[in-house]
């Protein structure tokens, strides 16, 4: 059987055996120890056939492969050559990974706090910033896509290009405790906060209160003044040129910290 020469050099002599833990962290992400507990998180659905006509590539070049392609956003092509497998290999192993994530392990990491770790995130974000209860910080960036034909005018985001909406929530350590990527570009932050499962669920959300200034005042999460105004969710004041100086520092205290902490 004809088979085109493909050279795994650079993973096989370059990477195994001469990359230094900075090189290795740079190219992948992530550190060996946290990418050998992927491995095995993950070795349930990547782990290569038993049987197959050629060498099987193993498990830890198939996680590499995923993690340097997600890591650089190269082309599909260029994140092949340089491991010496076809271009369709690399989509295979992407679709694998990213399907298999969502339906298992992202499920155990990524997920809302409970009573006792929403107070010490909350603990946490008042030292540092000076503002109290609060469990979280929500925000939404664009994901570009190539958009279907039908309905493409619904994916064109405001800047003016195609894409999805994700939302997530970070904690005090940019942790992501929430995530919902299922809207087009065009949707309104409100909206998509109402068709994400953070508040279809939002009545099991921590409700610790605190007493301050006579005020009982629950576990809140902080957006901007795009997201509505609720029980569990606190948002800045719309801009206005009206501000008195009472109006002015909350919305700059907690429009600073959520910027803070999603952009890190």
């Amino acid at each position: 059987m004809w088979m085109k020469v493909r050279s795994k050099d650079w993973w096989e002599r370059v990477v195994l055996l001469e990359f230094s833990d900075l090189e290795w962290k740079q190219n992948f992400r992530m550190k060996r120890q946290s990418f050998t507990r992927l491995c095995g998180l993950v070795e349930e659905f990547m782990s290569p056939e038993d049987v197959t006509i050629r060498n099987p590539i193993p498990l830890i070049m198939r996680v590499a492969v995923v993690l340097y392609k997600l890591g650089s956003c190269a082309e599909y092509r260029v994140v092949a050559n340089q491991f010496g497998v076809d271009k369709s290999t690399v989509q295979k192993f992407v679709y694998i990974f990213c399907k298999g994530m969502v339906h298992g392990p992202i499920r155990d990491f990524i997920r809302m706090p409970d009573e006792v770790e929403a107070s010490e995130i909350a603990r946490s974000f008042e030292e540092v910033h000076s503002v109290p209860q609060v469990m979280g910080l929500i925000d939404g960036t664009h994901i570009p896509i190539l958009p279907p034909s039908d309905g493409y005018k619904d994916f064109v985001n405001r800047k003016g290009w195609p894409s999805y909406v994700l939302q997530a929530v970070v904690d005090d350590k940019c942790r992501f405790r929430s995530i919902s990527c299922k809207m087009p570009g065009s949707a309104h932050d409100a909206n998509v906060l109402r068709m994400s499962d953070l508040f279809q669920r939002a009545h099991l959300l921590p409700k610790s209160v605190k007493n301050i200034e006579g005020q009982e005042v629950r576990l809140q999460i902080i957006g901007d003044p795009a997201y509505p105004l609720l029980d569990w969710l606190m948002k800045g004041y719309i801009n206005t040129p009206n501000f008195n100086t009472y109006q002015h520092r909350p919305q700059h205290s907690s429009h600073s910290t959520c910027t803070l902490a999603l952009s890190g």
